[in-house]
């Protein structure tokens, strides 16, 4: 029987999302364990991550890790992952993707001048426009946390009203939402962040067999549309916490919608492309966003 020792963050929900991966792995007949990261991301709970945020703030423990052999493959969400892969360090696979939308998590009875708690800058600049009369303040924690203040209605002695989530990750956990106001905020109005509900195995490079079998759950249309929006990501300079958001949507004709909006000075820039050469529909998002 082969062996993986995987690496993942430690919170609920990066461990619930590579369970199916795991029980996958141990189908094909792999013994496996588990290895379990405390990040700097996770360890920041200060203030806004986009005072502190470097490239790899959720993910450079677990990359160090597999250089030094302390693991075979780490799984990650793909939305905190650099664009520049560590050497050593190969893509298996990226699965199915879950809903990458944003949902606005809210009290009942919030009054019209919501204050939002985000650690985002590319939510809080986007939903600035979406809600004039919104306040927004940081907030930190895993996803239960959040949702706990929000049902309290208080945050550092101040009132809070509000948060956003990805779906995916209330999706995974299977939350109670019961008691709190759902909205979903359609591409639209806020396109999600670049491989925002994908995640992504990376493997070390002395285990293709590794890379062979999780080729089974590959999703070819998936890594295709989030390889599209980290490549916009690419062209306003990288980093998870630029106030961008970006989303290629597989369309019933064979075409792909990419949306972007971007609002790197508070002035907020919305663009979109639809066709089938994805380096066409790059080269149109990026002028309509004016990076080129």
């Amino acid at each position: 029987m082969k062996h993986v020792t995987v690496a993942t963050r430690g919170s609920a929900l990066a461990v619930g999302q590579a369970e199916p991966m795991v029980r996958f792995l141990e189908s094909k007949g792999y013994e496996v364990s588990w290895r379990k990261f405390s990040t700097s991301g996770d360890q920041w709970l200060q203030g806004p991550l986009d005072k502190q945020v470097g490239a790899g703030f959720f993910t450079k423990e677990l990359e160090d890790a597999l250089a030094a052999g302390q693991a075979d493959l780490l799984i990650h969400s793909l939305k905190d992952v650099s664009l520049e892969r560590p050497a050593g360090i190969v893509p298996a696979c990226i699965p199915h993707r879950e809903d990458p939308s944003d949902w606005l998590v809210t009290r009942p009875g919030s009054p019209e001048d919501l204050v939002i708690g985000t650690s985002a800058v590319r939510r809080e600049r986007v939903l600035s426009q979406l809600f004039p009369r919104a306040r927004f303040t940081w907030i930190r924690g895993n996803v239960q946390t959040r949702l706990q203040r929000v049902r309290d209605g208080i945050l550092r002695d101040g009132p809070l009203h509000a948060t956003m989530l990805a779906a995916a990750g209330l999706k995974r956990l299977g939350l109670d939402l019961s008691g709190l106001t759902v909205r979903p905020l359609r591409p639209e109005e806020l396109p999600s962040a670049p491989g925002q509900g994908a995640l992504l195995a990376e493997a070390r490079a002395d285990r293709p067999d590794l890379v062979e079998v999780l080729a089974e759950i590959h999703d070819a249309m998936a890594a295709r549309c989030v390889t599209l929006e980290r490549q916009v990501l690419a062209g306003i300079g990288g980093g998870c916490q630029q106030p961008l958001g970006a989303l290629a949507t597989p369309q019933a004709d064979g075409t792909l919608l990419l949306q972007a909006a971007y609002a790197p000075d508070g002035a907020l820039r919305r663009a979109e492309a639809r066709g089938t050469d994805d380096a066409a529909l790059l080269k149109a998002v990026l002028q309509g966003l004016g990076l080129s």
